[in-house]
C-alpha cells in the first residue's frame, strides 16, 4: 500500500523544491550568460551565446528513449542525486581544465554536452517522483510556486550575471556555481521520496526491450485525446513562439534602432507577467475543463500577436510602440501562465506514475525541438519579410490552428456521447 503523503510534508517539501529550483535556475542562467561573453570575447564566434540552443536540444532527442525508460524502472531519488552529482564533478572538472585546455569553444561544448545530459536525467526524475515528493492537493501549487521562481529569475538573472562577470570574472562565476550545485545536491539528499508500491505488471517492463518499453508511453498519449491535443498544441505553440525570441530583439534594435534598453524592458514584461500570473492562478481553483480554457487562452495568444503585427504595420511613435509592446508583452507572458501551469498540471493528474518518465521526456523533448526549428524558420523569414506581415501571419494561424481544435474537440465529445455503452 502506497504511503499517505501529508499536508505538512508536501509543505516541507514544495519550500524544498522551489529553493532548489531557485538556487539552481539562478546559477544556470548565470553560468551560461557568463559562458556566452567568455567565447564571444575569446573566440569572436557568434555561436558563442547559441551552443546551449543547439547541444541541449540534440541530447535530449538521443535521450528521449533511454532517460525515459530508466526513469520510470529505476528509484527516483537516488538517480536525481546521480544526475546532480554528475553536474557538480562537470563544474569542477571545467574549474580545473579551463586554463589548461587552449581550444575553450571545444571544452564548452564538452561540458555543456555532459551538463545536457545530466539535465536531462534531472528534469525527467523530477517530473516522475512529483507524486512521491507532495499529495495530490499540493500539485498544482508545487507547480505555480516553480513556474513563478523561474519567471522572477529570468527576470534578475541577465542583469545579476553581467555584474558578476564584470565584477568576479568568469572564473568566479564558474565558483560561484560549483556552490550553488552543491547546495541543490544537499537539498536534494534531504529530501524525502515516498516510492510506490512497484506491482508485477511494472516489474515485468524491465524485461522488454527500449523501444517495447518507451512505445508504453507514446500509445497512451496516442490513445487520450485531451493529452496528445495538450502534446499537439504545446509543440505548435512553442514552435511559432520562437517568432517572439528572434523577431522582437531584430525588429526592436535592428529594423527600429530602438536600442537594447528598450528591448529589455520589452522582453522583461515577459517574465513579468508569467510571474504575476502564478501568483494570481496559485490562488485559483483548478480548471474543470483544463482543454477548453488551454483553447481559448492559446486563441487569445494568437489575437495578441497578431495585435503586435498591427502596430509594426501602423505609423506611431516609438514610444507608442515601445509602452503598446510592454504593455502586450506583459499579457501574453500572464496568459502563458494560465496555459503552462495548468497543462502540466493535468499530465501529473493523468498519466499514471509509471509512465511519467516515458510521457514526460516525450512531451519536454518535442518542446524542446520545436524552439530550434521555430528559430531558424523565423530567423530565415525576419531577414526576407518585415515584422509587422510575419506577426500578423502568425497570429492569424494560431487562431485558425486553435479554432480547428476547438471544433475537433466538440465533434469528440458529440461522439463520445453518441456511443452506446
Amino acid at each position: 500500500m502506497d504511503v499517505q503523503i501529508t499536508n505538512r510534508q508536501s509543505v516541507i517539501q514544495i519550500v524544498k523544491a522551489a529553493s532548489s529550483d531557485i538556487i539552481g535556475t539562478l546559477g544556470g542562467d548565470t553560468f551560461s550568460f557568463a559562458l556566452g561573453l567568455m567565447l564571444l570575447h575569446t573566440t569572436h564566434s557568434a555561436i558563442s551565446f547559441g551552443l546551449g540552443s543547439i547541444i541541449y536540444p540534440l541530447v535530449g532527442l538521443l535521450l528521449v528513449m533511454p532517460v525515459g525508460n530508466l526513469v520510470d524502472c529505476r528509484r527516483h531519488k537516488p538517480l536525481l542525486l546521480t544526475s546532480r552529482g554528475v553536474a557538480l564533478l562537470a563544474f569542477v572538472g571545467y574549474a580545473l581544465l579551463a586554463n589548461r585546455v587552449n581550444n575553450v569553444m571545444a571544452l564548452a561544448v564538452v561540458v555543456l554536452t555532459i551538463l545536457a545530459c545530466a539535465d536531462k536525467v534531472t528534469s525527467t526524475t523530477y517530473t516522475a517522483s512529483i507524486h512521491e515528493l507532495v499529495n495530490d492537493e499540493h500539485i498544482k501549487t508545487l507547480a505555480t510556486i516553480e513556474q513563478a521562481a523561474t519567471a522572477g529569475i529570468q527576470l534578475i538573472s541577465p542583469v545579476l550575471a553581467a555584474a558578476l562577470y564584470g565584477w568576479i570574472g568568469f572564473e568566479g562565476i564558474v565558483a560561484v556555481e560549483i556552490v550553488a550545485e552543491s547546495l541543490t545536491w544537499l537539498i536534494a539528499l534531504s529530501m524525502h521520496f515516498h516510492p510506490l508500491k512497484v506491482t508485477d505488471e511494472d516489474a515485468a517492463d524491465t524485461d522488454k526491450t527500449q523501444w517495447e518499453q518507451f512505445k508504453v508511453g507514446l500509445v497512451f498519449i496516442r490513445r487520450h485525446f485531451t493529452l496528445f491535443t495538450i502534446v499537439t498544441i504545446g509543440i505548435f505553440l512553442n514552435f511559432l513562439f520562437s517568432s517572439i525570441d528572434v523577431g522582437l530583439p531584430y525588429a526592436i534594435v535592428q529594423t527600429r534602432h530602438l536600442g537594447n534598453a528598450r528591448l529589455s524592458w520589452i522582453l522583461s514584461a515577459f517574465a513579468g507577467g508569467v510571474l504575476v500570473g502564478n501568483l494570481v492562478l496559485s490562488v485559483l481553483p483548478r480548471f474543470k475543463n483544463v482543454l477548453v480554457a488551454v483553447l481559448r487562452l492559446a486563441m487569445l495568444l494568437g489575437v495578441l500577436i497578431g495585435v503586435i503585427g498591427g502596430l509594426f504595420l501602423v505609423p506611431i511613435s516609438s514610444f507608442i510602440l515601445v509602452a503598446s509592446l510592454i504593455g502586450i508583452s506583459f499579457i501574453i507572458g500572464g496568459v502563458l501562465a494560465f496555459v503552462n501551469t495548468p497543462m502540466s498540471v493535468y499530465m501529473q493528474m493523468t498519466v499514471p506514475t509509471k509512465l511519467l518518465g516515458r510521457v514526460g521526456s516525450t512531451f519536454s523533448t518535442l518542446l524542446q525541438l520545436a524552439l530550434p526549428l521555430g528559430t531558424a524558420f523565423y530567423g530565415f523569414a525576419f531577414q526576407k519579410v518585415s515584422a509587422g506581415p510575419i506577426y500578423l501571419v502568425t497570429g492569424i494561424v494560431i487562431v485558425l490552428y486553435i479554432g480547428g481544435n476547438y471544433l475537433a474537440i466538440h465533434r469528440h465529445a458529440s461522439a463520445e456521447q453518441n456511443t452506446p455503452d
